[in-house]
């Protein structure tokens, strides 16, 4: 696999939040066509998505988001240790419905500073980070590294791109696909959207 350049696409920007999405490498459609090649595979356009590999690295969105990412068991994930990282006021996301709504904002707000401060107060009395981190909320920023195949890329984009689908994990699926799009197009039109 040829490591490419990172390319960085900012998901949405905030007042306080900003969540960013990379794709830190991928698979040339050409290596795979080769391999498949000399090893006398019969080739079939469709196989390239099951060799074709994508590495994202995905900051700064909520463990809300991360939760439903890791349900995708068909990838690998790395992702930050809440137990060795800092928590911080400025480091949880804030949903659009609730910053556009003041009366929520508040509420939120005091939400956010009450489980912030029952964390560093278990932690002034002699409980460990890793055990006060329990009181800390899902929204609470983190980042993580995802490597997938082609294939289950587009099963994540479909499911997660759905009316349905939460705004932040549809905000990420869209954003890695358009990577994808960008990274391999050959594969993404010709096989992928055909």
């Amino acid at each position: 696999m040829r490591m490419e350049p990172a390319r960085c696409s900012i998901l949405w920007s905030l007042e306080f939040d900003c969540m960013r999405v990379k794709l830190l490498s991928h698979t040339e459609l050409e290596a795979v066509k080769y391999v498949l090649r000399v090893k006398n595979v019969s080739f079939d356009p469709s196989q390239l998505l099951d060799h074709v590999v994508y590495m994202f690295e995905i900051e700064d969105c909520s463990r809300v988001t991360t939760h439903q990412l890791v349900r995708h068991r068909v990838a690998s994930y790395d992702q930050e240790s809440q137990r060795f990282s800092s928590a911080s006021r400025e480091g949880f996301v804030t949903p659009p419905s609730v910053q556009s709504n003041e009366s929520a904002m508040k509420v939120y707000d005091q939400a956010l500073k009450a489980a912030y401060q029952a964390f560093e107060s278990m932690i002034a009395l002699g409980v460990p980070k890793e055990d006060a981190r329990y009181v800390l909320p899902n929204a609470i920023k983190t980042k993580l590294v995802m490597t997938v195949t082609a294939k289950s890329l587009m099963h994540i984009v479909w499911q997660r791109t759905a009316l349905q689908a939460q705004w932040e994990i549809k905000e990420v699926a869209n954003v890695m696909l358009n990577l994808a799009r960008e990274a391999t197009p050959e594969l993404w039109t010709k096989i992928i959207e055909r």
